[in-house]
C-alpha cells in the first residue's frame, strides 16, 4: 500500500480460532489467515483514489511463490469512519 501514499495505520482482522484450528487439523498451513483488513491514508483524496483503483483489480505480482495473485481486491472507502469503531460489536 505504500506505493499509493503515505499510510497511516493498518488493522488485520485474524480469522476466528474454531476455523484455525479446522484448518490446522485437516492438514492446512499453522500460519495466522486473517479475513479482514483496514488502512488508514493519510489523504482522504488519495483513499477515495486508491480503493476506486484496487475495488475489483487482482492482486497480481509474479506467478512463482504467490499464492495470492489470483484473487481480488475488495476495497471500498468509508466516510466518517473512525478506528474506535473496529474494537465494538
Amino acid at each position: 500500500m505504500e506505493q499509493f501514499g503515505e499510510v497511516g495505520r493498518i488493522y488485520l482482522a485474524p480469522e476466528d480460532n474454531f476455523a484455525h484450528q479446522r484448518r490446522k487439523k485437516a492438514g492446512g498451513s499453522r500460519k495466522v489467515r486473517y479475513t479482514e483488513g483496514w488502512v488508514e491514508f493519510a489523504d482522504r483524496r488519495l483513499a477515495k483514489r486508491v480503493a476506486d483503483t484496487l475495488n475489483g483489480s487482482t492482486i497480481g505480482g509474479k506467478k512463482r511463490h504467490n499464492f495470492f495473485r489470483d484473487d481480488m481486491w475488495n476495497m471500498r472507502y468509508l466516510p466518517k469512519f473512525k478506528w474506535h469503531m473496529l474494537k465494538e460489536g
